[in-house]
């Protein structure tokens, strides 16, 4: 039996859904499912649960990352989705790509999933020994003052 897209995604009780950037292709697949396009000043107070977002470049992802991550919850369910090496988009986005603005906040990649025929998406999921290293970092500041 093959996985929905929702069970490939790990999306099940989520509440604050933030899906950016959603190519009309596969919109209808996520129709029933009730999410913010944008970040909200309501959605940025109670945190993201699960963000999905859609980037054709590094420069574009790097722009809607700034606006989110200060949004996610340390255990939030972050995916990136970027145009597959396949499709007809030109794009610097794929599995061995700089992640700098992802892996110096402290997440990892884990999981890529493929949408359709056009799209795959990247899981990353923030560390707990990335946060305790900068949490180290952090008391060696504070002692040094």
């Amino acid at each position: 039996m093959s996985q929905t897209l929702f069970e490939k995604l790990d999306l099940a009780d989520d509440k604050n859904l933030l899906i950016q950037g959603l190519p009309s292709s596969i919109e209808k697949q996520f129709c029933k499912l009730s999410f913010a396009k944008n970040l909200t000043p309501l959605l940025k107070s109670r945190k993201i649960d699960f963000a999905l977002l859609f980037a054709v470049n590094e420069s574009q992802l790097n722009s809607i990352l700034s606006e989110v991550m200060p949004a996610l919850k340390n255990d939030s369910k972050l995916w990136i989705a970027s145009p597959k090496s396949t499709s007809k988009i030109v794009t610097d986005l794929n599995r061995s790509c700089s992640w700098e603005k992802l892996t110096s906040q402290g997440y990892e990649c884990t999981d890529e999933v493929v949408l359709d025929h056009v799209w795959s998406a990247t899981r990353f999921v923030k560390t707990y020994k990335a946060a305790n290293n900068r949490v180290r970092h952090n008391e060696a500041i504070a002692a040094e003052a």
